[in-house]
């Protein structure tokens, strides 16, 4: 674990463009500032290993923590960098040209394809941020954050990718809705008010890990989708706590369309880097989230 002073961080700007996913770790208990930058420490200590997709692992590499301090006297961003590898099984080799199986004596430390991504996490939203172009793809960003951290702490933490705004606006705005399904969580309290106040209020009350809903209609018979009614609130809440699928009709007339969430992660565009990253994506996302977020 490493501290990094104000000292140690760039003072100069690069004009240069990029592009990142939003992921949004929220705890379901002891929502608070402090509970985020343990875990993240408890995290360090213990590095799980997490099995990845396609025969993949996955662990830590190092985690930062930096040393200059928000209004609560806690890190403004944690740096995490994650691996992702093949193990090495030694009795799973084989010889193409004599056709025999082989084992090999084999150091279980040493692993194959390597990959590397930098994850930057702001405590005092519970967002983290990882490059679009990342080696590691967000499913496995997603899957490993997930793991680990339920690990860590069991059925504690809800990991979900930011979803972009439009194409949400297209289920609502879609001439009929014709089915609906959502896996989400509750938001965390005091940014909502209305049905969705009350609709997020039953639920945390629920104290389900997840909350799924399947809403089926037809071309004939669509689902309503009334001002602050139950379509409205579920769609919202899905923007940060979950994912949603929609089977829509666009316009009248138009063919059928599928709108699922997991193909429309958020995009932000950050278009230059004042005094390293760690600092840019912390202003960022403090400015986008700090007052008014799930």
């Amino acid at each position: 674990m490493k501290l990094t002073s104000k000292f140690m961080e760039e003072r100069r700007i690069l004009n240069r463009r990029t592009t990142w996913h939003l992921i949004n770790i929220k705890a379901r208990t002891g929502q608070n500032i402090e509970h985020y930058v343990s875990a993240f420490q408890n995290l360090f200590s213990e590095d799980p290993l997490v099995a990845l997709p396609i025969g993949k692992s996955g662990s830590l590499k190092s985690v930062e923590f930096s040393e200059l301090l928000d209004e609560n006297q806690q890190p403004n961003w944690i740096k995490i960098n994650i691996l992702s590898y093949v193990i090495i099984d030694p009795n799973a080799f084989y010889n193409r040209r004599s056709q025999q199986d082989l084992h090999l004596e084999w150091d279980a430390d040493v692993v194959a394809n390597k990959k590397e991504a930098e994850l930057y996490f702001i405590p005092s939203v519970h967002m983290l941020a990882v490059r679009k172009s990342s080696p590691i793809s967000l499913k496995s960003t997603i899957l490993y954050l997930s793991e680990a951290l339920n690990r860590i702490e069991p059925n504690t933490f809800d990991v979900d990718v930011v979803v972009e705004r439009d194409a949400l606006d297209r289920i609502l705005s879609a001439h009929a809705v014709c089915k609906l399904e959502a896996d989400i969580s509750f938001s965390n309290p005091g940014h909502t008010d209305g049905f969705y106040a009350a609709f997020d209020s039953k639920l945390r009350t629920m104290n389900p890990s997840r909350f799924h809903v399947t809403a089926e209609g037809s071309l004939d018979c669509p689902l309503q989708d009334e001002d602050d009614g139950m379509l409205q609130t579920v769609v919202n809440l899905s923007e940060q706590n979950g994912t949603v699928k929609a089977t829509i009709q666009p316009t009248e007339g138009s063919k059928l369309e599928v709108i699922d969430s997991k193909d429309h992660p958020k995009v932000l565009t950050i278009p230059q880097i004042i005094n390293g990253f760690c600092s840019t994506i912390y202003n960022e996302l403090k400015t986008r989230y700090g007052n008014h977020h799930e």
